[in-house]
């Protein structure tokens, strides 16, 4: 049986999961084939050449034609969503074709871009990637009750068993605190540089902050004003993670507590590497770490404090916390775990008869619509662009406003929209 997966791109985490899971199914020659549709032009192209070596089919969507012949072939169509502009205006323009169709979310949509509880209600099953998302805060109890009732969980992971811990560290003499991912304010907390200024006097400190240097000259301004600008350390994106992660003592993996992540493989890969965790009890962190067992959690910067400098001179509750949480993620997170969940989910859904779908109730037909659809309703309701705009509103990508207007240029309110934010 086939199940055809619709992705705007295969980067990042949706790239992992979708090559790890349609890979191990084709290893393993299971009840359902996977293949991958992408309705933009692919510019990495790692997880496709994953998917290829495994003989998993990845196309690139020419037309409208392709998309309803490999619809025609599908048993099962699975809309692999986050709010992307362009996937958007596809499900605003929905074919009228019937298909047996299942949505799995890979963000919270607990804050921007939020889930309006009308797109639960579309699909035959609406699969989240976090249990965090069950507790939306914007939700009315009715529809978390049914949420908890009615949709699934399943956990985004490709799988780290080919992650291998190192065997003794690779700078004895300095301590390092590390951050790994996005350093933009929508995902990486914006008191970041406050918490490290907390623990900048304990001795060797070293704070190595990994992934897109976006951000760098605010974090180094800030650093300064600390008077902490030559311990903190930029690496910049990099492919060798576990390279990177040796270097690391702890973890402090501090996000915006309005952040949109879900399965977070940054601190899931730092976990299966027996690196000990911190962060805060907060969003999706607090369903992937288990306090003193597999981590610390912590609630503010008094108690990230007092919980890496208790690491710093415990060297053997680091060690205990690391292997716990390397069992964990191995035990939990598999890729195996992930697909007999999702293959399970399917039996269900073949149970049921094709159908036809409409979008438009929630995402509206016009571009601005499109945008203003996973507002949450606080900012929905009187929408205007101040100076008080989220952060993710104000990237450059991540479903933003920008992004939004860059994809839909011809939409005059959009890019009214843009010119105000950009005279602020």
């Amino acid at each position: 049986m086939n199940i055809l997966h619709i992705t705007t791109h295969m980067g990042g985490g949706v790239g992992k999961v979708l090559a790890g899971i349609s890979s191990y199914a084709q290893k393993k020659d299971s009840a359902y084939h996977h293949k991958i549709l992408l309705l933009e032009k692919p510019e990495k192209m790692n997880f496709i050449e994953i998917c290829r070596r495994h003989h998993v089919d990845v196309a690139v969507a020419n037309n409208k034609e392709e998309i309803l012949s490999a619809m025609d072939e599908a048993d099962i169509v699975q809309v692999e969503w986050w709010h992307h502009p362009m996937m958007c205006g596809w499900l605003a323009d929905f074919p009228s074709h019937p298909m047996r169709l299942v949505i799995w979310s890979h963000i919270s949509g607990c804050f921007y871009p939020y889930i309006p509880p009308a797109l639960l209600h579309i699909p035959q099953k609406f699969i989240f990637t976090s249990y965090y998302s069950l507790d939306n805060p914007y939700w009315e109890e009715e529809t978390r009750t049914w949420a908890r009732k009615s949709c699934a969980v399943v956990n985004s992971s490709g799988g780290f068993d080919d992650m291998t811990p190192r065997t003794e560290k690779r700078d004895t003499d300095i301590f390092c605190v590390g951050y790994m991912g996005t350093q933009s304010f929508s995902k990486m907390h914006p008191d970041y540089m406050e918490y490290c200024h907390a623990i900048q006097d304990i001795d060797g400190v070293q704070f190595r902050l990994v992934g897109d240097r976006s951000n760098e000259k605010v974090l180094l301004e800030q650093a300064r004003t600390c008077g902490m600008e030559d311990k903190v350390h930029f690496v910049g994106y990099v492919n060798d993670v576990e390279q990177e992660l040796s270097h690391m003592d702890v973890f402090g993996y501090l996000l915006n507590p309005t952040h949109f992540g879900t399965t977070e493989n940054a601190l899931l890969e730092a976990m299966a590497l027996e690196l000990p965790v911190v962060c805060l009890n907060q969003c999706a962190e607090k369903y992937l770490v288990q306090h003193g067992k597999t981590g610390l959690l912590v609630n503010g910067v008094k108690e990230y404090e007092r919980a890496v400098r208790y690491l710093y001179s415990h060297p053997e509750e680091r060690k205990r916390l690391g292997r716990n949480a390397r069992e964990y993620v191995l035990k939990n997170f598999s890729v195996e775990h992930t697909v007999n969940s999702l293959h399970g989910i399917y039996d269900q859904v073949m149970l049921l008869e094709k159908r036809v779908f409409d979008f438009r109730h929630v995402f509206g037909t016009r571009p601005y619509e499109f945008f203003l659809s996973c507002l949450t309703p606080d900012w929905k309701e009187n929408f205007s662009v101040t100076s008080s705009l989220p952060y993710i509103l104000r990237e450059e990508n991540k479903s933003s406003l920008h992004h939004f207007s860059r994809m839909y240029p011809e939409d005059q309110i959009l890019r009214a929209w843009k010119m105000k934010l950009q005279s602020l």
